[in-house]
């Protein structure tokens, strides 16, 4: 029987001769001797699952530009990482699988009383259950052992130390004569020496007698196939404890949960190879090019772990020219952090990502949003009006609608006098009706209305004040402490490193006039404290002033000073 489930849509759009390539990457990477071994089994086929939680936002992604296809057997920039957790995670998957009676496929039986397992588990520290697995035996395996020499007490030993790696030298022993009957030579060796036991290198060694077991097929009860007919054989107990989508379908009780031949559509033969090896070993080789269809696979198949190494590629090689897909791509698969990530750096670098051609992509609400963000950093308002403009010419029969709304995120009041100029003499804002509206606000800044100029500062990172101080007169005869509070309105660029600073007045101290003194920040609150009123020795200040949200200076003893 077969079933057929409907997948959500990818972000990435097909290319033509995709799936050709990846019909021939998949010729190197599968099973092939699976293929002429294996024989006639039911299969069932499915396809990955979308993301069943929400979105986190209320606008809709950018178009998701589809990386070329590789095979990434030539990808020279493939670099591997490690998932230093995921051993220990995967076992405390396994834990919890035997705990709750689930795949169990082998049943020790001593002294009356049964103990149940998974054989794979067990053979990655005994023989005698390697053995079992070789056999090639289906459904739980029953093993009477002998009672006579082996204790409840040892086996248990056995069977937690398959679990947890972990020993108990309680029953020394009864867990030597446990280890000699089924061939647990690594415990016994521990037992048998004066050895410090290390938990999660005992957990590691297993996983990778795991994982060659694997490479072996021995012990495999499923064969994940994809379009390509490329099968991969594994273990249920595996796949279920290291993904949570494998272990709905293997424990879920549903019909299927029973087949021997799972038949993924639209993954790739290279992308479900990885993500098997990632299972097995906790690495996942990236580059540049495959973390967009591993991401999405490990979204789809709600591998937490992969996903993690995947994002934290995605934001290490963030650039200009990625950060728009990196944040399509953490939309529709609602991974918050990454999205938050990926918009931080778009507000960060909005001028240079404004440049580019996949800005034309953005829909109208996410652009929206970002203009409306305070975090928006770019050299002058007026660089934000041009990238709005752009946009909408972009495809102005399509846009020329949403003008209106997007001009009310640009923030005129922020701009000088030559650049409301320039905007003033825009064709686009001239000739259509959804411009009106900003050429008003345009016209009453030109002419001193500074009525409809209340708007916030941009602030992307922090805000460079400059506080009191002394300086020389205007005659040139001597230099004298000065009242003024000064803030970098903006930065503008010059050659190489050097930066112009445009300077605005922000307030002026009340008397008396300091310098020398000390300034601090703490909760977004300027504390300036202490100095001199001049240079004489009695002339040190014994006071503190706080300038807060109010836009007021308070005394240390709660005396207020407007200006």
């Amino acid at each position: 029987m077969s079933i057929h489930l409907q997948s959500g849509s990818s972000v990435k759009g097909k290319r033509a001769g995709e799936e050709k390539r990846e019909k021939e990457a998949g010729s190197h990477i599968a099973f092939s001797s699976l293929k002429e071994d294996v024989r006639e089994k039911k299969s069932i086929i499915l396809t990955p699952p979308t993301s069943t939680s929400p979105p986190t936002s209320t606008f809709s992604p950018p178009t998701f530009r589809k990386h070329p296809p590789i095979d990434p057997f030539v990808d020279p920039d493939l670099r591997p990482f490690v998932l230093s957790t995921h051993c220990d995670g995967l076992f405390t998957s396994l834990r919890g699988l035997k705990e709750k009676g689930l795949l169990l496929d082998c049943s020790l039986k001593l002294l009356g009383n049964s103990y149940k397992a998974h054989r794979l588990v067990l053979a990655a520290v005994s023989q005698k259950a390697e053995a079992w697995l070789l056999s090639g035996e289906a459904g739980l395996k029953e093993v009477e052992l002998d009672g006579g020499r082996m204790t409840p007490a040892g086996l248990k030993a056995v069977l937690d130390f398959s679990y947890s790696g972990e020993v108990d030298r309680g029953e020394t022993d009864e867990v030597l004569e446990a280890c000699r009957g089924l061939g647990a030579e690594r415990l016994e060796q521990l037992f048998g020496g004066d050895v410090l036991v290390i938990g999660s290198r005992e957990r590691e060694r297993s996983l990778q007698i795991i994982q060659t077991l694997w490479e072996g097929n021995i012990g495999c009860d499923i064969i994940i196939q994809t379009d390509s007919g490329d099968r991969f054989p594994a273990h249920r107990v595996i796949l279920s404890a290291g993904a949570d989508y494998f272990r709905a379908l293997f424990c879920g009780g549903l019909r299927e949960s029973g087949e021997d031949v799972v038949m993924l559509r639209d993954v790739a033969s290279w992308v479900l190879r990885d993500l098997l090896d990632f299972i097995y070993s906790g690495r996942l080789k990236l580059s540049c090019r495959n973390v967009w269809d591993l991401t999405e696979a490990a979204s789809q198949f709600q591998l937490q772990g992969a996903l993690s190494l995947c994002s934290n590629f995605l934001q290490d090689n963030m650039d200009e020219m990625s950060c728009l897909d990196v944040l399509a791509l953490a939309e529709v698969h609602s991974l918050e952090d990454l999205r938050r990530r990926a918009e931080d750096y778009v507000l960060a670098h909005f001028q240079r990502v404004a440049e580019g051609e996949k800005f034309r992509d953005l829909p109208c609400v996410q652009l929206q949003h970002l203009l409306e963000r305070d975090a928006l950093n770019a050299d002058s308002e007026l660089d934000v009006f041009r990238a709005v403009v752009n946009w909408v010419e972009d495809d102005k029969d399509q846009r020329l609608c949403h003008l209106s709304r997007l001009m009310q995120g640009v923030r005129f009041p922020l701009m000088r006098r030559e650049e409301l100029l320039e905007v003033q003499d825009c064709k686009l804002l001239v000739r259509s009706s959804g411009g009106k509206t900003a050429l008003e606000i345009v016209n009453n800044l030109l002419h001193g209305d500074r009525r409809t100029s209340d708007c916030k500062p941009r602030t992307p990172n922090q805000v460079l004040v400059l506080v009191g101080g002394d300086c020389v007169n205007e005659n040139f005869e001597r230099r004298e402490p000065n009242l003024c509070l000064w803030f970098a309105r903006r930065f503008m660029r010059g050659e190489g490193l050097i930066r112009t600073i445009e300077w605005r007045p922000l307030a002026r101290l009340p008397e008396t006039p300091r310098f020398r003194h000390c300034v601090c920040v703490l909760n977004n609150t300027l504390y300036i404290l202490g100095g001199r009123k001049y240079y004489g020795a009695l002339d040190i200040l014994k006071t503190a002033l706080r300038w807060d949200s109010l836009d007021h200076l308070v005394f240390s003893d709660g005396r207020n000073k407007a200006f």
